[in-house]
């Protein structure tokens, strides 16, 4: 009897050290591959070291000599070694797979490799010295935008060796974040760069607009944020201009702002003021825009402008046509007469008139053609984005009595059945207009006109018209683009003017993505891993424990 009974306990004993065993081994590797996939050591998976810890004790106490024998070398029975190699070969698995996962490795296996940076996008980033983020607010009702984005921004982390990192936050819930990065709408995305400690230097955001081709959005943010800083320009606001902070429909609010997120400084000056006081417009002013004027510049001012253009300064000239008594660019103005001796451009009084080409009225000019060999011209294609200008003013320009050192050029121009209106008392008085042989100017005319003092590096860019960037022709009021040839012209003007092309060169793939044929979104991706690497292996384990025990009953 008493043998029987000492069988009995050894047995028991035997039972408890293999499930002290299986307990402690299974613990400590899921604890380790939950510590790896939450990235933080939380309450579980502390408890389940814990727990590991606990079954490793109970093996050792009670069967203290399998447990030394197992670390000594020693043999150990079958059954204990087969299933702790099962529970580690589970563990090794899941790491490798988690490693993989968020190494983010990515292979382009598309024909057009629609899914690999273009060279100019990889000649940006080997520019790249400090590190930036991207930031997207996605709820989850955008976690399919958030899946096609992401496809692309893991590129850039990818090509830059994490010098580019990505950060997706839900504005649902994290609301007060979302306010003080100023998200607008779901799926909004931001450019940042990151201080030292990791963290976002908000000072540094700017907004990505977004498009309907990624590549090209997200790499000229990255080199407009590269250059941030290294460019002003100067609204003047002392002649009665267009309000830059004006958020009406008639102020310019919308490509004020445009210029602060292209990373161009964007100030404003009072030209009258600084000639008054005998100074100068300031030296950092890489373009001074004069956005529809209400006067005619003085001497003093003239003279104040001269100076920064000899400079190299550069000027945005846009002019209206004004019923007043000193209209800006008069035809006999002072100024006038300075553009066109100095520079070889100047605004001519005649509103042009194009029966042939335009929206309401023949007032309405759309632009018929372009010099595409202008650099602001060049994504100008009147069959697609077309400028659309009113009451606009016919512009002058000499291609061959300037200086020699002066060279000028057209960009935008009418269609042959377009003409001049000079007779502005009675279209001012009346809104009539009809064309009079020998007294009006015969079309083609020149609406947008460039010169570049080739000495001195000074650039104009005279248009004749002061309305087409207001807020009301750039976009409505949900933010939709109404002219889309209007902002171009703008922004391209003011990037030939400051040279900005210089600093971003590029033509990143123009086409648009969207999802794989196979989508599984992140949840998806855990569930599948957890089943095939954990959860199957588990369950033939558990059934291979439950066979061996029954049969050691036996």
């Amino acid at each position: 009897m008493k043998r029987t009974a000492s069988a009995s306990i050894v047995i028991r004993r035997r039972t408890l050290g293999m499930l002290g065993n299986i307990l402690g081994v299974a613990g400590v590797v899921v604890g380790v591959i939950g510590l790896i996939w939450t990235g933080a050591p939380g309450n579980t998976v502390i408890a389940t070291f814990a727990f590991g810890i606990g079954g490793i004790l109970l093996w050792a106490v009670a069967t203290p000599q399998e447990f030394t024998g197992f670390f000594s070398g020693r043999q150990v029975r079958f059954g204990t070694m087969a299933i702790v190699s099962t529970i580690l070969l589970i563990g090794i698995v899941a790491l490798v797979y988690l490693q993989l996962l968020r190494a983010a490795w990515t292979f382009d296996a598309t024909q057009a490799t629609r899914y690999t940076l273009s060279p100019e996008t990889e000649r940006v980033l080997s520019r790249l010295s400090s590190p930036m983020r991207i930031i997207g607010f996605y709820s989850s009702r955008a976690l399919t935008t958030r899946e096609i984005d992401d496809q692309f921004f893991r590129l850039y982390e990818t090509a830059t060796n994490g010098l580019i990192s990505r950060e997706y936050i839900d504005p649902d819930e994290q609301p007060a974040i979302a306010r003080r990065y100023g998200v607008q709408y779901d799926g909004q995305v931001f450019l940042a760069n990151v201080r030292d400690d990791g963290t976002v230097d908000l000072a540094t955001l700017a907004r990505v607009p977004r498009g309907d081709a990624q590549e090209r959005d997200i790499t000229e943010a990255i080199a407009r944020q590269m250059i941030a800083g290294r460019l002003t320009i100067y609204f003047d606001i002392g002649l009665g201009e267009r309000g830059p902070l004006d958020t009406t429909q008639e102020g310019i609010s919308a490509v004020f702002a445009g210029v602060q997120e292209s990373g161009i400084n964007a100030r404003t000056l009072d030209l009258a003021q600084i000639a008054a006081q005998g100074g100068d417009i300031p030296p950092d002013a890489s373009a001074v825009l004069f956005v529809r004027p209400l006067r005619d510049l003085t001497e003093s001012e003239i003279q104040t402008v001269a100076r920064y253009l000899d400079a190299g300064g550069a000027l945005l000239l846009l002019t209206d046509v004004l019923f007043s008594e000193q209209p800006f660019l008069s035809e006999s103005g002072a100024f006038n007469q300075f553009l066109l001796e100095n520079y070889g451009i100047g605004a001519l009084d005649a509103v042009v008139v194009d029966p042939g080409l335009s929206a309401q009225t023949p007032l309405d000019v759309i632009s018929a053609y372009v010099f595409a060999e202008s650099d602001i011209a060049a994504r100008l294609d009147p069959a697609v984005s077309p400028t659309l200008f009113s009451v606009a003013r016919a512009v002058d320009v000499k291609l061959s009595e300037t200086p020699s050192n002066i060279a000028t050029g057209r960009v935008i121009f009418t269609t042959d059945q377009a003409y001049g209106e000079t007779n502005l008392t009675l279209l001012g008085e009346t809104n009539t207009f009809q064309y009079d042989e020998g007294v009006d100017l015969p079309g083609p005319l020149t609406t947008v006109a460039w010169s570049t003092n080739v000495q001195t590096g000074a650039k104009l860019v005279l248009i004749g018209d002061g309305d087409f960037v207001a807020n009301g022709r750039i976009v409505t009021t949900d933010g939709a683009v109404t002219v889309p040839g209007n902002g171009i012209l703008f922004t391209d003007s003011v990037v030939w003017l400051t040279e900005l092309s210089e600093e971003i060169d590029f033509q990143p793939q123009l086409y648009g993505q969207a999802l794989p044929l196979i989508f599984v979104s992140q949840q998806q991706m855990d569930l599948i891993a957890f089943i095939t690497i954990i959860f199957m292996p588990t369950a033939v384990l558990l059934i291979g424990i439950g066979v061996w025990m029954r049969r050691s009953r036996r």
